[in-house]
């Protein structure tokens, strides 16, 4: 057993617990934003257990948040309308409409959603219960936002085909999708369990086991919860894609991948790289 990084948050253990499962990351997928539960009853189940502790797991302000909405301002500046898929308790999707975006986030957790409407007590995020794996939409968008890993949730390749085809019916003429996942390779490259302790809140202990099947691209983290209400564990299950498989992917859904960079800061990726942020456009005809 050794002591390592999740793959929902992608970083290395801090003196205060970060949730450590493949949904999103401490900067988000997961984490990652909002980076809550995002398609189908896995995912509904997991924000259904983890939604009155989630914003302990992933702080809503700080350098990762600031960084990631600059990157969006560069990309298609306020007052653009932003989907926010996964969009949880609001990390990401409050920050951004108080820097002027026009947001709508979409979860398969009504208890994150709760939480989000208690954190936006100003009403600044919509918001609806959806599985973004079959996503249907009546408005198009500037932009479409899939932080904290979230994407890799989908389980199969038939569903995060299915996801990027969704997303190409959101985006608005002129619009772009950005992703934020872990680098597949800091995964890949375990061979045994991996676990990690942090402190979740004064009398609450976070330990995060994380497994990987190579040859399925899958990663299974089970949070373990430990505090004065007892013990509690929440399964997490992503399937990674490489980034030569996701353009293909995109290609198949009618996208293209016009920028990848290890982080929000436009740094270059290399196989040291936490994580991946991908921008995605619409195909030219």
């Amino acid at each position: 057993m050794t002591t390592e990084t999740s793959p929902r948050t992608g970083h290395r253990t801090k003196p205060r617990a970060q949730a450590g499962g493949p949904g999103g990351t401490e900067a988000g997928s997961g984490a990652a934003p909002g980076g809550g539960a995002g398609s189908g009853a896995g995912s509904s189940a997991y924000g259904e257990s983890l939604a009155d502790v989630y914003d302990l797991l992933y702080p809503a302000a700080g350098p990762a948040v600031d960084s990631m909405v600059a990157f969006l301002q560069e990309l298609r500046p306020a007052p653009a309308s932003l989907l926010e898929l996964g969009v949880g308790t609001g990390r990401l999707a409050i920050p951004l409409a108080r820097h002027g975006y026009r947001v709508h986030g979409v979860d398969a957790s009504p208890a994150m959603l709760a939480k989000l409407r208690e954190n936006d007590p100003e009403g600044r995020v919509t918001a609806s219960v959806g599985d973004f794996g079959a996503l249907a939409v009546e408005e198009r968008y500037d932009l479409v936002l899939i932080a904290l890993n979230t994407f890799f949730m989908l389980p199969t390749q038939d569903q995060q085909i299915a996801c990027l085809r969704g997303i190409h019916e959101a985006l608005a003429d002129g619009g772009a999708a950005v992703f934020e996942t872990y680098n597949p390779q800091v995964y890949h490259r375990l061979t045994e369990a991996t676990t990690r302790v942090g402190h979740l809140a004064p009398d609450a202990l976070l330990i995060d086991t994380v497994q990987v099947n190579r040859s399925l691209q899958s990663a299974l983290v089970v949070h373990t919860i430990m505090g004065p209400g007892g013990l509690r564990k929440v399964p997490e299950v992503s399937r990674y894609a490489w980034p030569a498989e996701f353009d293909v992917m995109a290609r198949l859904a009618g996208l293209r991948v016009t920028g990848r960079w290890a982080d929000w800061d436009r740094s270059p990726v290399t196989d040291q790289a936490e994580k991946h942020v991908y921008v995605v456009e619409r195909q030219s005809v």
